[in-house]
């Protein structure tokens, strides 16, 4: 079956985003032991958002609702799907391969709808500007008005940030989706997320 044009063209522009994320994370000198933090997110180039890629209505052209093959279609690359658990419609497509230690970006799908994605890599740009080593402070400023600032669940210090969109969702309706950030004791973003209700909110994914 020939794909959609709009799934060409996007194809073609989250290559273009993903080698210049590439090119951009390589360092000019191999980090030593005085530079720990070489591949921070502190140390690379300023990152732009992409809303044609990343925002509150999916991923590109994969909306929240649609199937999985709308979601592989979007990627264009290999994905691989997890197992639900017995009795659960939950479950992830997963990059493949899966880079180490962080997982990239990953899609979840309930009873045969896309309604989230996660993502712990700082090549990957939150609406605000927002990448994983930033700060809280970023967070709350991009967002000003619009956060929840919570206790994180499981780690002492942490916090939780849900960013309710600034703008209507489809058919001018209130948007469901959310944007969540998850920060350490040290106030640095270490992971984030987008998808509808309720979704969204499940703090341990899909277990």
């Amino acid at each position: 079956m020939q794909r959609p044009s709009k799934y060409i063209v996007f194809t073609l522009l989250l290559t273009a985003l993903l080698a210049a994320c590439d090119k951009a994370k390589e360092p000019e000198t191999e980090p030593t032991a005085q530079s720990p933090n070489a591949n921070s997110a502190a140390s690379l180039p300023e990152k732009n958002y992409t809303p044609e890629v990343i925002n509150f209505e999916g991923f590109g052209p994969a909306k929240f609702g649609d199937n999985e093959e709308s979601v592989r279609m979007s990627w264009g690359r290999p994905l691989n799907a997890d197992k639900p658990a017995v009795g659960a419609t939950c479950y992830y497509l997963r990059l493949d391969p899966l880079p180490k230690p962080q997982q990239g970006i990953a899609f979840m799908l309930e009873d045969g709808q896309f309604v989230r994605y996660d993502v712990d890599d700082p090549k990957w740009v939150a609406p605000g500007n927002i990448v994983v080593g930033d700060t809280m402070e970023k967070v709350m400023q991009a967002h000003a008005g619009h956060v929840e600032n919570q206790p994180h669940k499981y780690i002492d210090g942490a916090h939780t940030l849900i960013v309710t969109p600034t703008q209507a969702g489809a058919e001018n309706k209130p948007s469901s989706a959310r944007l969540i950030f998850e920060t350490d004791a040290n106030n640095i973003v270490i992971n984030w997320r987008i998808g509808v209700e309720p979704q969204v909110y499940y703090v341990e994914g899909c277990n």
